[in-house]
C-alpha cells in the first residue's frame, strides 16, 4: 500500500492544474454545475509493468483492478478531501482516472481548481446513439440478410458462440424478448435509472443485442452466445462520460466477465476521451467493437471512439454489399483509415421493446453487431486469441467488393492499389472465412 500511495502521489505532482474555459463559462452563468477533474492517466505505466504482464485470465484481471483502484484512489484523495471541505459531492472512478464532481459554484470552482497538483478541470464529455428507426417489421424464421450475407450460418457448422459472452452498453436490453431471454447470462448494471434486472425503454440496444446473438428468427449472428449489459445510455439515447466511464470497469469486474463489449454509441471526432477505459479492457482481453458513425458520405467524418486505433470500428453496407451513404467515412483526425471493418447495417431486422415484435433499423449502430457477434464466434474457435490475432483474421478473410468512384472520393492510403479504402476499410467481414469455413 505504500508503494501505491507513493507511485500516486508522483503521478499527482507538477504544474497547478487548469479549467477549461467553457467549464468556467458555464458554472458562472449557472448552466453548469458538475464537471470533470481528470488527473494524468495511469493505463500507459501499466503497460510496461512485467509483473502485471507475466499474469493471465482472471488472476490478471484481479491484478488490473485491484492496481487501478489502488492508484487512482491515492492519487484522488487530496482532491476528494478538498472538495468535501467546501460541500461538493464527487464520485471516483479506476477506469480511467477521473472525479466527477457536483454542485460547483464559481467561488467553490475557484477554490477547488486552487489546488496544488496537475490536473484539468472540464466540462463533462457526452455521446449519444445514432440510427435510423424504420418501424415495425413482419419476420419469418429465415435467417436474416446481414447474418447470411457475413456467412454466420457456415461458422455454424464450427460453431454458434458457445462459451462467449458478450457485454453490452446501451439504452438497455429487453430480456423478456423471445430472441433475447434464453441468452441472458445473469449480470446487470443501471447507472442511470439503477433497475434491478434488464430493461429497454428506447429500443436500440435491443436491437443490437438481437443482431448479436438473438435466438429467434434468424437475427443472431452467434445465438449460442451470451450477453450481460449496463445501460450506459438513457432512455433518449444520450450518454455521459461518468455512465459510460462506470460500465467500462463495470464490465472488467462483472461475473461473468465478457470476453467482448459491443459499443453502437459516438462522439465527436478525433478525441480518445474513452481510451484509457478501453486499454482497461485490452489489457483483460476484452475485445472492443465500435460503430464509427453516421455522418457520411463525406470525408474525415469517422467519429470517436470508433475512430481511435484500439478498437475494432465498423462502417455499414447494404444488401447489395455497397457502402451505405449514411456510413462515415475516413480518414481520421490524425490520418489513420478507418473504418476496420464494414458489416450489413442498413435495413437490419432485429428484437424490438415487447415479447415477439421486430423493428427495422439502420446504422453503423447495426453494423456493429454483426462484427460482435463475428468476434464471439471466432472468440469460440479460438478462446486463447488477442485483439490483434482477432483483427488480424478479420482482415485476410474480409470480402473485397467492387469499389465505385464515390467509394474512391476521399483518396485512396496505398494508391493505385483500391484496399484498404476509406469507405470499406480492410473490407466486409466474411465470419465463416475467419474460422476456416
Amino acid at each position: 500500500m505504500k508503494l501505491l500511495v507513493l507511485l500516486a502521489a508522483t503521478l499527482a505532482l507538477g504544474s497547478a492544474g487548469r479549467v477549461e474555459p467553457s467549464l468556467k463559462f458555464g458554472v458562472e452563468s449557472g448552466t453548469v454545475t458538475e464537471a470533470i477533474l481528470e488527473l494524468p492517466q495511469i493505463m500507459d505505466s501499466l503497460n510496461s509493468k512485467q509483473a502485471l504482464q507475466s499474469l493471465t485470465g482472471d488472476a490478471k484481471v484481479s491484478a488490473l483492478i485491484s492496481t487501478l483502484q489502488g492508484l487512482t484512489s491515492a492519487a484522488q484523495a487530496p482532491f476528494v478531501s478538498v472538495a468535501a471541505s467546501l460541500g461538493l459531492q464527487t464520485q471516483q472512478f479506476w477506469a480511467s482516472n477521473i472525479i466527477l464532481i457536483s454542485n460547483l459554484t464559481p467561488d467553490k470552482l475557484a477554490s477547488l481548481a486552487s489546488t496544488p497538483g496537475e490536473f484539468t478541470l472540464r466540462v463533462q464529455h457526452t455521446a449519444y446513439v445514432d440510427s435510423i428507426v424504420h418501424g415495425p417489421t413482419n419476420i419469418t424464421q429465415n435467417v436474416q440478410w446481414g447474418v447470411a450475407r457475413i456467412r454466420a450460418p457456415a461458422a455454424w457448422t464450427r460453431t454458434t458462440g458457445e462459451g462467449i459472452v458478450v457485454g453490452i452498453i446501451d439504452t438497455g436490453v429487453n430480456v423478456g424478448h423471445e430472441a433475447l431471454a434464453g441468452g441472458y447470462a445473469g449480470a446487470w448494471s443501471d447507472p442511470y435509472y439503477g433497475t434491478a434486472g434488464p430493461t429497454d425503454v428506447h429500443g436500440h440496444g435491443s436491437h443490437c443485442a438481437g443482431t448479436i446473438l438473438g435466438r429467434a428468427n434468424g437475427v443472431g449472428v452467434a445465438p449460442g452466445a451470451r450477453w450481460i449489459a449496463c445501460r450506459g445510455l438513457n432512455s433518449q439515447g444520450g450518454a455521459t462520460e461518468s455512465t459510460l466511464t462506470h460500465c467500462a470497469q463495470w464490465m472488467l469486474g462483472a461475473n461473468p466477465r465478457p470476453h467482448i463489449v459491443s459499443n453502437s454509441w459516438v462522439y465527436g471526432s478525433g478525441t480518445g476521451w474513452y481510451n484509457p477505459q478501453i486499454a482497461a479492457w485490452q489489457q483483460a482481453n476484452i475485445t472492443p467493437v465500435f460503430a464509427l458513425g453516421n455522418a457520411g458520405p463525406g470525408c474525415r467524418t469517422a467519429q470517436s471512439p470508433g475512430d481511435q486505433l484500439n478498437v475494432i470500428s465498423l462502417g455499414a453496407t447494404t444488401d447489395t454489399d455497397a457502402v451505405a451513404s449514411f456510413s462515415s467515412r475516413g480518414p481520421t483526425a490524425q490520418g489513420y483509415i478507418a473504418p476496420d471493418f464494414t458489416a450489413p447495417g442498413n435495413l437490419i431486422v432485429s428484437a424490438g421493446t415487447g415479447a415477439n415484435n421486430y423493428v427495422t433499423m439502420s446504422g453503423t449502430s447495426m453494423a456493429t453487431p454483426h462484427a460482435a457477434g463475428a468476434v464471439a464466434l471466432i472468440r469460440a474457435v479460438n478462446p486463447g486469441w488477442s485483439f490483434q490475432q482477432i483483427w488480424d483474421a478479420i482482415e485476410v478473410a474480409a470480402a473485397a467488393p467492387p469499389l465505385t468512384n464515390a467509394d474512391r472520393n476521399c483518396g485512396l492510403p496505398f494508391p493505385p492499389s483500391d484496399w484498404p479504402n476509406y469507405a470499406f476499410g480492410f473490407g466486409r467481414i466474411d465470419v465463416g472465412r475467419a474460422i476456416g469455413v
